[in-house]
């Protein structure tokens, strides 16, 4: 509305908003994940990393002059995509399935700067240039674009229309909290008080330790398998807790594209008796105890391990190629962390334990805990903004994320202090 003035050039306006943020020590920050099981969920969190509130954006409630309105978006589109081959031949149809998305968008960006405001807070998104490659998600790439987009444009000039005019947020006084958009290229990692982050492990991460899969364990062949296993420090049943353990370093694990992280040791466990794994053939998913599975397969070699003794030169011993992939199968699927049933449950279960011998199961989840594991997505994305924020505090200028720094910063708890 005023495009000479400093504030229509994307790097003064954000200057100027990281010298507020500066000066504002109770910032939070809402993260926004692109679901599987939500359209989109939300994760508010304060600047010790603190879930304030969570919640799904699948149902949609509104209040009208008294009355309470509520729309269920997720189950809609649900209904549209069965319908989805017939859509495909009837422009009416697609036409329909546009405007439901739409106005589903709409509503979600009135709620996230109704977020914002009444929590003072920040907005952090996967940066989508880093790819987006989830594919059961219900809204494609193309839609959560024009989200952004459509988020963007509010924030350029926010209004409240249950405000007086002269109020802070009335027509005559508006919110300006976006730079004005030229192109996503231009934005870099922030238009205003929107942050970009890399999507990189948000979703498959250990909310109480911190942990992700730095092994990727594949089969080649027997004797890198062999390599493998020997590279770890220990392999051994737990006798008393009744799970194996892989006791591992990973800078032993090192590869020319991974950087050394400082907390490198972990006790892998196999911890919990329902994992998840899809069969393609089948398309379907059956659910696997891998402690059981491990039992039964090092008994076909005769592996003693119910005393506890560290079995890792007895696996390497082995000459069997089946044997190997099976093992490594198991490991992958322990390491996997996310799992799905299918149906309703997607959940995340670590197998790492916190400084209590507690293992995290989004199931199992206290109120101040990602509930699933979406909120467990939207909570790392939060946290990836709380830790922009703080570069942006230290007067760092750079606001880009290594995984690294990531991985320190998550394990290390820094946004506790």
């Amino acid at each position: 509305m005023n495009y000479t003035s400093p504030n229509s050039k994307s790097k003064e306006f954000n200057d100027k908003v990281n010298q507020a943020l500066k000066e504002n020590p109770e910032v939070n920050i809402i993260g926004i994940d692109r679901g599987e099981r939500h359209l989109a969920y939300y994760s508010l969190i304060n600047s010790k990393g603190e879930i304030l509130e969570q919640g799904s954006f699948n149902v949609i409630r509104n209040e009208f002059n008294g009355t309470k309105h509520e729309t269920d978006y997720h189950l809609s589109l649900t209904e549209k995509e069965k319908a989805r081959d017939e859509a495909r031949r009837s422009w009416d149809a697609i036409g329909k399935i546009k405007e439901l998305k739409e106005g589903y968008l709409s509503q979600v960006v009135h709620k996230i700067t109704q977020l914002m405001i009444k929590h003072n807070a920040i907005v952090a998104l996967e940066d989508l240039n880093f790819g987006f490659k989830r594919g059961r998600m219900k809204v494609e790439r193309q839609v959560y674009q024009k989200l952004e987009k459509m988020l963007i444009d509010k924030l350029n000039y926010l209004v409240f229309k249950d405000r007086d005019a002269n109020d802070h947020g009335g027509v005559l006084n508006a919110y300006q909290l976006t730079a004005p958009f030229t192109s996503f290229r231009d934005m870099g990692k922030q238009t205003g008080f929107i942050f970009y982050i890399p999507a990189a492990n948000t979703s498959k991460i250990d909310f109480a330790t911190g942990f992700v899969n730095l092994l990727y364990p594949k089969y080649e062949n027997e004797k890198q398998a062999k390599e493998f296993f020997n590279k770890m420090e220990r392999i051994s049943y737990n006798v008393a807790k009744d799970y194996f353990e892989f006791e591992v370093d990973y800078n032993k694990f090192r590869t020319d594209k991974m950087e050394q992280v400082k907390k490198s040791r972990w006790t892998i466990c196999t911890f919990g008796d329902e994992r998840y794994q899809y069969q393609p053939t089948k398309k379907e998913y059956s659910k696997v105890n891998v402690t059981e599975r491990m039992k039964g397969l090092l008994k076909t070699q005769g592996i003693e391990f119910d005393k506890g003794n560290d079995i890792r030169k007895s696996i390497t011993a082995v000459e069997n190629a089946q044997f190997f992939k099976d093992l490594i199968f198991y490991l992958k699927l322990v390491l996997q962390m996310r799992y799905s049933d299918g149906n309703d449950r997607d959940f995340i279960l670590s197998p790492v334990a916190n400084e209590n011998g507690v293992f995290f199961d989004s199931e199992k989840a206290a109120d101040a805990e990602p509930k699933d594991a979406d909120a467990n997505g939207a909570y790392h994305i939060a946290l990836k903004g709380l830790l922009q924020l703080q570069k942006i505090k230290k007067g760092e200028k750079k606001l880009a994320i290594s995984n690294k720094e990531w991985h320190d910063f998550v394990q290390e708890r820094k946004y506790r202090k």
